[in-house]
């Protein structure tokens, strides 16, 4: 079993700002530190997740402070960045198959292609239009929420 799984930005930004899937999304971590599964996805994820945050805070919904408290967050999980040769081509060639209309998506599609590994996103847009040609790619909003899962991921 590999012990990798590739990870999308809308997925590691759940572990820093609550959304609706952000138990499932701790749930998972917790599963992944358990079983001794490192997180990977491309550098891409890094400038995502900052942008994503910085949103909110145009947006209002969260103040300067809290942001950069949340990239810290998701950066202490320990997300290990890997770039591998011609994963950029593989991601163009993926976008172009699923009819995507950026490549952003497939990058790390194509990360999880290059290492056999699942990929987990928390866009189930993407992951509509990705599951049926990629079966490995994991929509977190199906990940099971289990009674046992303990108070402090809750």
């Amino acid at each position: 079993m590999n012990n990798i799984a590739v990870i999308d930005a809308s997925l590691a930004a759940m572990w820093g700002v609550p959304e609706s899937h952000t138990k499932r999304a701790f749930a998972l971590a917790n599963k992944w530190a358990q079983a001794g599964i490192q997180p990977i996805a491309p550098c891409l994820i890094l400038a995502e997740v900052t942008n994503a945050f910085y949103k909110r805070v145009v947006r209002g919904e969260i103040n300067l402070s809290a942001a950069i408290e949340a990239l810290h967050v998701v950066l202490a999980f320990g997300i290990e960045i890997r770039e591998e040769p011609g994963l950029h081509t593989l991601a163009m060639k993926l976008s172009h198959q699923l009819k995507r209309p950026t490549t952003y998506d497939c990058l790390y599609l194509a990360l999880a292609e290059i290492h056999g590994c699942p990929l987990w996103t928390g866009d189930e847009r993407f992951y509509n239009s990705a599951r049926k040609t990629f079966p490995h790619v994991q929509w977190i909003g199906n990940y099971p929420l289990l009674s046992s899962t303990p108070h402090a991921l809750k």
